[in-house]
Formats: C-alpha cells, sequence, structure tokens
C-alpha cells in the first residue's frame, strides 16, 4: 500500500515493495527499486530510486546519468540514460525525471507505463560525461525544459561548496518547466526564468547572459540541441573560450 507524501507516491514501509516478487528489468550489477513517483508537469514524472534493502547507494557527482532498463510493449530491454537531479550529497536515494515522449523511440513512454512503485531494476554505477568543476570560479547555469535536470543538480553542489552562480532556466510556458516550484525555494537569489510562449514574459537572450557573466565564470548547457548551438554562437562572437562552455544536449 503506497501513501503520498509532499506529492510522491510512495511505498508505506521501508524494504516493502508493491512488486517484491517480479522479475527485475536490466542485468546490471546495481540493484534499485522504485520506491516513488510524482508527476512533475503534464508529460513528465520525477522517479525515486533506492537500494532493496535501502541501504547507502554510490556517491556521484553532479551533472552524471543513470543508464536505466526499459522493458517495451513488445517485451525487449532497451538502456535510457537520464541524469540524476537529487543532491550530490545524499545517500539514500536518486531522483532522476522522465518527460514522455510519445513520438520518440517508445523509452519514455514505456517508462511512464511500466515502472510502478517496487518496480525493481538492475543497471550499472552512474557515470559522469558532463562534470561540474571543482574549484572556486563562479557557474552560469543554463537550461532549456526538461534539461534543467542536471543543471538542478550541480545548482545544489554549486550552493553546497559557496560557489558564486546563477541559474538561466527557460520553457515553453510555466507547466512545461520540471522543478520550477522547488527551484524558486532552493536558489530564490539566483533563479531567473524565461518563457517564449506566455504573454508578458520575456525569451532567453544567451548573449546577453554571456556577456554580463563575471569573469572566468564556467557556463554548463544542457536542453535542445538549439539551445547549445546559440550559446555556443554566443561564446564564439564574445570571444569566451570554448573550454569555459561546457553542455548536454537532450534530443
Amino acid at each position: 500500500v503506497g501513501e503520498i507524501a509532499g506529492g510522491w507516491k510512495r511505498e508505506a514501509e521501508h524494504g516493502e515493495t508493491a512488486a517484491a516478487s517480479a522479475a527485475e528489468v536490466g542485468s546490471g550489477p546495481l540493484k534499485l527499486v522504485v520506491t516513488g513517483i510524482r508527476e512533475i508537469t503534464r508529460r513528465g514524472r520525477a522517479y525515486e530510486l533506492r537500494a532493496p534493502d535501502w541501504s547507502d547507494l554510490p556517491p556521484f557527482t553532479a551533472g552524471a546519468h543513470l543508464t536505466v532498463p526499459v522493458r517495451l510493449a513488445d517485451g525487449s530491454v532497451v538502456t535510457r540514460q537520464y541524469s540524476l537531479t537529487s543532491h550530490p550529497q545524499r545517500r539514500d536515494m536518486f531522483e532522476i525525471a522522465v518527460l514522455r515522449e510519445d513520438n520518440a523511440h517508445g523509452g519514455s513512454a514505456a517508462v511512464h507505463a511500466t515502472w510502478q512503485i517496487g518496480t525493481l531494476l538492475a543497471l550499472d554505477h552512474p557515470v559522469n560525461q558532463f562534470p561540474l568543476h571543482d574549484d572556486d570560479r563562479p557557474a552560469v547555469l543554463i537550461a532549456g525544459g526538461i534539461g534543467i535536470t542536471p543543471i538542478r543538480a550541480m545548482a545544489l553542489q554549486l550552493k553546497a561548496h559557496g560557489n558564486a552562480f546563477d541559474l538561466h532556466y527557460s520553457g515553453r510556458t510555466a507547466t512545461d518547466m520540471p522543478y520550477l516550484d522547488q527551484l524558486a525555494i532552493e536558489f530564490p537569489g539566483q533563479l531567473r526564468l524565461y518563457t517564449s510562449r506566455s504573454p508578458g514574459n520575456s525569451r532567453l537572450d544567451l548573449n546577453a547572459v554571456l556577456a554580463s557573466a563575471p569573469p572566468h565564470a564556467v557556463f554548463y548547457v544542457c536542453g535542445p540541441g538549439g539551445l547549445i548551438e546559440s550559446a555556443r554562437a554566443a561564446a564564439r562572437e564574445l570571444s569566451i573560450p570554448a573550454n569555459r562552455i561546457q553542455y548536454e544536449s537532450f534530443l
């Protein structure tokens, strides 16, 4: 029996799963169970993943992702990569967010259709191909839509380390932007919002954002390909070295 707590649908007690007898999906060494599901937009869900015995999970750093197994409607198992959006200092659970794309290759739709409280997963440990710098340089974080997932983890890590940073978050409308309410609470002084299809709101001006950044700031961009290319073009125009523009694309 599950419960609703803070918007999450969660299992009732530690160590209990509604589908404990179900066969696990995947074949990796890291065993996880879905312990919480929450709607974060009309097409987006956040999934809370824990060890089956609720023991500590492997450490990860901001920007890391999980390659998760997904069972499609035809019974085949594929893998999809989703960024970890939870606080890197948390060891009790991982959180990922999945935007359902009905016209894509079926992975995200299958996650929404098949992952339930108690779903057992066997996958590899987190991998980071989008790492955050570990010195005291300031950062400028730029996210578009579901690209907020690794960027949120970066903001949490930067805040914990005391780094200066700004977070620029763009979406079509506020209802299309995952974690919007949480971000406003977590980063009230750093968050800047932009919506392209809401009356009275401004679009993200990447040239202005990059031009006004502190000297030696490192830029992290995650979102659609168009956002990435616009950020890189703005950096070239402003003669910002390419190694200060880090990015990860969400297709």
